[in-house]
């Protein structure tokens, strides 16, 4: 299965083949700009029951949004 995700280390959106495993799965965050943001949320997401490639995909949004804050209400 391939996927689309936001990759904090490329700092853009690509396609890949989707991980099948945590370890895989969290070795893809390292070397972010954001890497707590990421494994926080890769985690996070993990312990509510998502699967590997929804966590991986929500951790890339959460490191988008730490590198992209939004201007709204400012």
């Amino acid at each position: 299965m391939r996927i689309r995700w936001y990759n904090p280390v490329l700092g853009d959106f690509e396609w890949r083949v989707a991980p099948e495993s945590d370890e895989e799965a969290l070795t893809l965050l390292e070397g972010s700009p954001e890497p707590q943001v990421c494994v926080d949320a890769y985690r996070e997401w993990r312990n509510l029951g998502a699967t590997v490639v929804a966590s991986l995909i929500r951790a890339g949004e959460a490191a988008r949004a730490a590198s992209y804050p939004s201007d709204e209400g400012g």
